[in-house]
């Protein structure tokens, strides 16, 4: 009766939710958590399948690799992309356990996720931090060299050529020294945003520092 209770506890309890489906996927059982994360209440997804929170940004074969894995392994862990209540896309990092009788036979199966929006938005902050100009939001030098490796790659293999320009700005100096770095600071932009406009849809523009493009 102690251990039921504990158990109680912590399924009430934890900060991952948690989901319980039966053997033919309908949700049998669902704790506070998956309510606070999902936006769906326990009375509105007992007996459904939990493919109500499919966001479609996985495909068929994602799933297909996922239920072969439950099945062989009696166990999957990854990250899937869900869509909660409100229609908000999410991340979420999800393990499901396969529970079977004496037979081998599947009972249940038991999903613990949680939502790991944050650590994607981070992710995506670092990404960009790391390959875009922070002033003007264009490439940065890292990101140019990755994408002349493609270029280079491409123009090989289809026998063509590739065209780079490289340019400063002349006359940037004394913006910045008679107006102040404020100003000097607008006209970089405004110069990434017209060579942006001028370029076509698969070139790219980069900042490599100073007033270097």
């Amino acid at each position: 009766e102690e251990m039921l209770r504990i158990n109680a506890s912590v399924f009430d309890n934890s900060q991952e939710a948690i989901l319980i489906t039966d053997a033919g996927n309908a949700i049998v059982e669902v704790n506070p958590a998956f309510t606070r994360i999902t936006g769906y209440s326990r009375e509105e997804v007992l007996g459904r399948n939990p493919k109500l929170l499919n966001s479609g940004r996985q495909d068929k074969a994602f799933y297909t690799a996922m239920w072969q894995s439950l099945q062989q392994k009696k166990a999957w862990r990854g990250e899937v992309w869900n869509r909660r209540k409100s229609g908000e896309v999410y991340a979420e990092l999800l393990s499901i356990a396969v529970i079977c009788d004496d037979d081998g036979r599947a009972q249940r199966h038991v999903g613990v996720f949680s939502d790991i929006s944050y650590l994607k938005e981070h992710e995506a902050e670092l990404s960009r931090a790391a390959h875009y100009d922070a002033l003007t939001g264009i490439p940065n030098r890292v990101l140019l060299a990755d994408r002349m490796k493609q270029a280079i790659a491409h123009a090989m293999r289809e026998q063509n050529m590739v065209a780079i320009c490289y340019l400063d700005l002349d006359g940037f100096k004394p913006i910045n020294d008679s107006m102040g770095h404020e100003a000097g600071d607008q006209v970089l932009i405004d110069v990434a945003r017209r060579i942006e406009n001028t370029i076509r849809g698969g070139d790219t523009v980069a900042r490599l520092g100073g007033d270097e493009f």
